[in-house]
């Protein structure tokens, strides 16, 4: 875990001050507050990768700085630890309950105190990676455009984005968005992305001219929302080549409300696919290419595996359908593999808008 960043927020100076060396010690960053209300303020200033607090702290304690971190989205899913001499049930329960990740009481073993660390950060980015996977294949299966910009620079784009220009994927991340922006519109395009950045999650369209590869000219629409991708405050992009289709009415796009729910589901860094709502997904199936032959007419799903998709299309999680069709989450896990593997689906996103194209299910 090496150059990970910590904010630790403990009263007790001296125990702070031995746990930021033994941490340091261990290739951690830490930051340092000495009361509930500047460590949520360090907490937003510098989005940590593991928040570790004390409960017993002045003017806001560490139930109320979890709460208020964990209701703002760019400290939602930062993994967070209480530290306490409290060691009663009733104030183990009321911090679990709250939804952190860990509990330690004091005094504390180091040791410990490291493992649950790494523990806790190694999960956080298994479920991170999960979705930055699943959002790939949703940008790849786009016939639109699709990008994740930061600082101007493309972090993400998808083959149809590099189509769109001439360029090849690989070669399109040469380039920053302006690049590609005819002079006379460069202004208002980056006064929208900074307006957009400036607020944060404010949606916003535009039209203007770019230039492909040979300089010829491309009428382009962007529907853009703010997001929060990979540590970093980021635009998320659907771009779309406008010069044929304004008088189409069968053509199918992402507005900008769907590109911030899309953008939602990567700022709460989960692999849950229910964060997208069934409109989106009616409409993702309206444009996302999935092969609609014979094959996928012979796919049998056993009956409970039609139970299982049915719940997860009512946006119900593995424990929600556990519960429901009395059966284990383990079991719940199973059929949904199951599921993902006879649809030929790449992700439970996939394989559920190939269920509702194919008929294999009722929404």
């Amino acid at each position: 875990m090496k150059g990970k960043r910590i904010l630790l927020i403990e009263d007790d100076v001296a125990l702070a001050a031995t746990i930021k060396n033994y941490l340091s010690l261990n290739g951690f960053t830490v930051s340092h507050a000495d009361n509930g209300a500047t460590g949520i303020q360090m907490a937003f200033s510098s989005l940590p990768d593991m928040i570790v607090c004390d409960i017993n702290i002045p003017v806001v304690d560490g139930y109320q700085v979890y709460i208020i971190l964990n209701e703002a989205s760019l400290t939602h899913f930062t993994p967070f630890i209480f530290l306490t001499a409290k060691t009663s049930l009733k104030d183990i329960r009321t911090g679990m309950q709250l939804g952190a990740d860990d509990y330690l009481t004091k005094p504390f073993d180091f040791d410990d105190l490291l493992s649950t660390i790494n523990t806790r950060i190694a999960k956080h980015q298994k479920i991170l990676q999960a979705n930055e996977d699943h959002f790939l294949s949703l940008l790849n299966s786009s016939p639109h455009g699709v990008f994740v910009c930061q600082e101007n620079k493309f972090l993400e784009v998808n083959r149809n984005l590099a189509n769109l220009f001439g360029y090849s994927q690989k070669e399109i991340y040469d380039f920053s968005l302006t690049d590609f922006v005819s002079e006379q519109d460069k202004p208002k395009l980056q006064e929208a992305i900074d307006e957009c950045i400036n607020l944060r999650q404010k949606e916003f369209e535009i039209e203007f001219t770019g230039f492909d590869i040979k300089k010829n000219p491309v009428n382009l629409k962007l529907s853009g929302s703010y997001s929060f991708y990979k540590g970093k405050e980021s635009i998320i992009g659907n771009l779309t080549d406008i010069s044929g289709i304004k008088n189409s009415s069968n053509t199918i796009m992402l507005n900008s409300s769907d590109l911030k729910e899309l953008a939602g589901a990567i700022d709460h860094f989960s692999s849950d696919y229910h964060l997208i709502s069934k409109s989106l997904i009616n409409k993702l199936s309206g444009i996302f290419t999935t092969e609609n032959n014979e094959a996928n007419n012979r796919i049998e799903l056993s009956a409970r595996e039609h139970e299982v998709l049915q719940e997860i299309c009512k946006g119900r999680s593995t424990s929600e359908i556990a519960e429901a069709l009395f059966i284990s989450e383990r079991t719940v896990e199973k059929h949904r593999a199951a599921i993902v593997q006879k649809t030929g689906a790449k992700n439970m996103i996939e394989a559920v808008i190939f269920s509702i194209k194919n008929n294999l299910v009722q929404i």
